[in-house]
């Protein structure tokens, strides 16, 4: 839930309106950010399991969404990549640029999928104290300004948050086992904690937190924007 409402926090500086908007979100994993979106918003998204964009689609279906087009991505299939020929007002990254070989690459691919004033919104991790096994990339301010700046785009809003797990962030490098269990519990239980607060409290909150116990943001969001 954190990714959420870094996600929107970032979105509301920068005075981005959703509604009626059309949006692609490559790697939505269970679509936990498309909940949040208006209804009136057209949604898109790749992922790599095609049961969990049945699933995910089904989902968004019943809460109101009416337009949903939600579909796989592998080396066999043609129904994702055909998303990537269309445009968009806003494209998401959530975690995904961590993972790509070239992710300047990939950005500099993306912009072709903007429509005229589209925006692109990306969520990374960063200060991992110990570097996850499935990252190619430690990403840092830094990184991201020299992948932007490689793919053409310049920063419109650029935010560090969720200093909350920085102590344990080794714990959700798992991915099966006792470790990644009590990580999803973790992370459950502050999530409930951050809907029951609201955004304001929440980061205010995260500040707080992070000057008394010296926890560093374990993520950041941006937007970028076609120079």
């Amino acid at each position: 839930m954190g990714k959420v409402l870094l996600a929107f926090e970032i979105l509301r500086q920068a005075k981005v309106s959703l509604s009626g908007k059309r949006v692609l979100d490559f790697g939505f994993g269970s679509g936990t950010l498309f909940r949040s979106f208006p209804a009136s918003t057209a949604l898109f998204g790749i992922e790599q399991d095609e049961v969990a964009c049945e699933e995910t689609a089904a989902m968004l279906r019943k809460k109101g969404f009416v337009h949903v087009d939600l579909r796989p991505l592998d080396k066999d299939s043609k129904k994702g990549r055909s998303l990537l020929r269309q445009s968009y007002d806003l494209v998401v990254l959530s975690h995904v640029l961590e993972h790509l070989p070239d992710p300047a690459g990939f950005l500099k691919s993306l912009r072709t999928n903007l429509v005229p004033g589209g925006l692109l919104l990306g969520l990374v991790p960063i200060h991992e104290r110990k570097k996850n096994p499935h990252h190619l990339h430690a990403v840092d301010a830094g990184k991201i300004r020299d992948w932007a700046s490689q793919a053409g785009f310049c920063i419109k809003q650029y935010q560090e948050g969720d200093p909350w797990f920085f102590w344990i962030q080794p714990l959700f490098n798992h991915n099966q086992g006792w470790r990644h269990r009590l990580a999803q519990a973790i992370s459950f239980g502050f999530g409930c904690i951050a809907v029951l607060l609201g955004p304001q409290a929440w980061f205010q909150l995260g500040r707080i937190f992070g000057a008394l116990t010296g926890s560093r943001p374990t993520q950041a969001g941006f937007i970028l924007s076609p120079e």
